[in-house]
């Protein structure tokens, strides 16, 4: 086969980590000649597969009749939340959050009439949920539209469940800073969680203005949208609004914590300045009054010259004077 040539279906060849969805069926690992049987029967069909390779994106491309874009654009992940439009079908890349709640999953939706075709870079449980319900989902009233709504909005529950549990390390850390010295672990958990929910808010922005906004582009962009459809894209709308709120309600809150942090971090500062002054203020009457015995004036050479006069002159005032230090200290809220 030359580098141009596309490769011909196979008919008992296996998609491998695929599930076909339709009329109310799901096959997991379907063979080509079952994905071409469900497109020949023009009923609404859903095709998701995970991890495809490059021989499997080009018979996609040849089953489907989709550009050959779809070379480049599924075997490049990582790529921002958009809508693109062609000439028999759309594109929308959209994101999910693992449970770990520090993962992105990447699903690729190239939208037709009567499919749908997902295409993943690895897991993504809430997705593979919804294989188990096609005997609701797959049913002769069901739309494209509504099969998109469902998917968008699985995705979307896992922004709500991750960044419930980014608010939960929060806390905890807040808690840390609070009752504990500040360390460089609090500044690279501060940093990290910061990072993801930057992350989570290049993928949410971006859907909100596809969804929301009262502008509903997906809409637009789609035909044969059902009232229930339509009920379900506004429903997402709505929980894009609200995933959209906790992003901007947990940057604020991390722009509070890193303020409480550099705050303990000063205060902790302060206190060490404090205690070397305080030690500085001690040891500055003792330096002068060991240099004013230390020189050699005639009066001192010949007054100092007994047990009792040492004690008294050499020890016994400057145990007085670091006791007064302390005292006027203590007094004045220094030590």
């Amino acid at each position: 086969m030359t580098i141009n040539e596309k490769p011909e279906i196979v008919e008992d060849l296996v998609l491998e980590h695929a599930s076909l969805l339709v009329n109310g069926t799901h096959t997991e690992h379907p063979t080509w000649v079952e994905i071409r049987a469900a497109m020949d029967s023009n009923q609404l069909m859903w095709l998701d597969c995970a991890t495809p390779d490059q021989g499997d994106l080009e018979r996609m491309v040849k089953l489907f009749g989709i550009d050959d874009e779809m070379l480049s654009d599924s075997a490049d992940f990582n790529q921002r939340t958009r809508l693109s439009e062609y000439d028999s079908y759309l594109l929308l890349v959209a994101y999910g959050v693992a449970a770990d709640a520090r993962t992105m999953m990447e699903v690729h939706v190239y939208v037709m009439q009567h499919r749908v075709v997902t295409v993943r870079n690895g897991p993504c449980p809430p997705v593979e949920l919804l294989h188990d319900r096609a005997d609701k989902m797959m049913t002769p009233t069901t739309t494209v539209p509504a099969i998109l709504s469902r998917i968008l909005s699985v995705l979307v529950g896992t922004f709500a469940d991750a960044l419930d549990t980014v608010d939960e390390e929060l806390t905890e850390l807040e808690t840390s800073i609070l009752h504990d010295d500040p360390s460089t672990s609090q500044i690279e958990k501060l940093l990290d969680l910061r990072k993801r929910v930057n992350t989570f808010r290049r993928a949410v922005d971006p859907a909100r203005d596809l969804v929301g906004a009262g502008r509903f582009v997906i809409i637009d962009a789609l035909a044969d949208v059902s009232e229930d459809a339509r009920r379900h894209l506004r429903d997402l709308a709505v929980d894009l609004a609200h995933v959209g709120d906790q992003v901007e309600s947990e940057r604020d809150r991390l722009s509070a914590v890193m303020d409480i942090y550099m705050n303990q971090v000063n205060y902790r500062q302060n206190d060490i300045m404090k205690k070397l002054a305080t030690v500085s203020t001690v040891f500055l009457p003792l330096m002068f009054i060991t240099g004013f015995f230390g020189m050699n004036f005639a009066f001192l050479v010949r007054s100092v010259n007994s047990s009792m006069a040492f004690l008294i002159l050499g020890i016994g005032l400057n145990l007085i004077t670091i006791i007064g230090s302390l005292y006027v200290m203590k007094r004045r809220g220094w030590w």
